[in-house]
């Protein structure tokens, strides 16, 4: 019996210590995780709380009204803007996908100068604002660029400019997404064992059926994922929009006029919330959608 209560009595302090181990590993994690939950408070939790009680101020200065965001519901013209966003997005972030996944194969298993120097190439929209990247498409698209030019000397006639309705504003949204996409795929191609792919090649399988069968399906966490990542940035992006818009308009334009030019910080913060609120569900349930299933959790 004695032997029997030492065994327990070592086994509760050693389970007291693992307890105490993963208490401290916990508190370390926290003291190391502080700085970033202090910044994300100060500039996201703290300014959507500051937006939230503007949007909801009432008319008169006292209380809480919602008339605001019931304006926006009921106004035809922001769903036009909402629509014209997400369109925007949707077919930005399509377009960049079909470019970049190739690239991201090609950059990933062929290491060489090229494949280098094109990996620096691709990552230099990351530093450009916006408005420069507008002005790269008035440059190639505008009424004095060079395909408008090109298409006048050839047609006799200039062709009126792409750069300041949707097709402009839908080459400089996927070109600032390139960077973004680009980087995510490689990571996700990184992961495919090259033995994989000799065995799928090596039952006779064709490459678009390697392609379709084999590489697409591991990829596909990854490409959720940069859609999401490239929604998120076309939903918000003001630079090249202002740039470029001419008629056309997005939400951060539209919160952009509100509080600028109209001088009404309650629909600006209306707006504001609205677009996060939206966001938000969107990248949710993509986020969802790229999780990995149960069955796949179990093997």
């Amino acid at each position: 019996m004695r032997g029997l209560a030492a065994g327990i009595n070592r086994g509760a302090a050693s389970a007291a210590s693992m307890g105490g181990g993963q208490w401290r590993a916990g508190a370390g994690a926290a003291l190391l995780a502080a700085p970033l939950l202090l910044t994300l408070f100060a500039l996201l939790i703290w300014p959507l709380v500051v937006l939230a009680l503007r949007s909801l101020g009432a008319p008169e200065g006292v209380g809480v009204s919602v008339t605001t965001y019931l304006a926006v519901l009921r106004e035809p013209r922001y769903w036009r803007v909402l629509g014209n966003t997400a369109l925007l997005a949707l077919v930005s972030t399509i377009g960049a996908l079909a470019l970049c996944t190739p690239a991201a194969i090609y950059l990933e298993w062929q290491r060489g100068r090229l494949s280098r120097a094109l990996a620096v190439l691709l990552t230099i929209p990351l530093s450009l604002p916006g408005i420069v990247i507008g002005f790269f498409v008035i440059l190639l698209f505008g009424r004095t660029g060079v395909v408008v030019s090109l298409a006048g000397a050839l047609l006799g006639e200039r062709p009126p400019p792409l750069a300041y309705n949707f097709w402009g504003l839908l080459v400089g949204y996927i070109y600032f997404q390139i960077p973004r996409v680009v980087l995510v795929l490689r990571g996700a191609v990184a992961t495919i064992e090259p033995d994989t792919l000799d065995a799928a090649r090596t039952l006779g399988a064709p490459p678009w059926r390697v392609y379709t069968a084999v590489i697409l399906p591991v990829l596909r966490p990854a490409l959720l994922g940069a859609a999401s990542l490239s929604m998120a940035t076309a939903f918000g992006a003001f630079g090249t929009a202002a740039t470029l818009s001419r008629g056309y308009r997005v939400v951060p334009l539209e919160i952009a006029a509100a509080f600028t030019e109209r001088f009404e910080p309650q629909l600006a913060a209306t707006l504001s919330l609205l677009l996060a609120l939206f966001t938000t569900v969107l990248l949710w349930t993509m986020g969802r959608l790229g999780a990995p299933r149960r069955t796949e959790q179990r093997r």
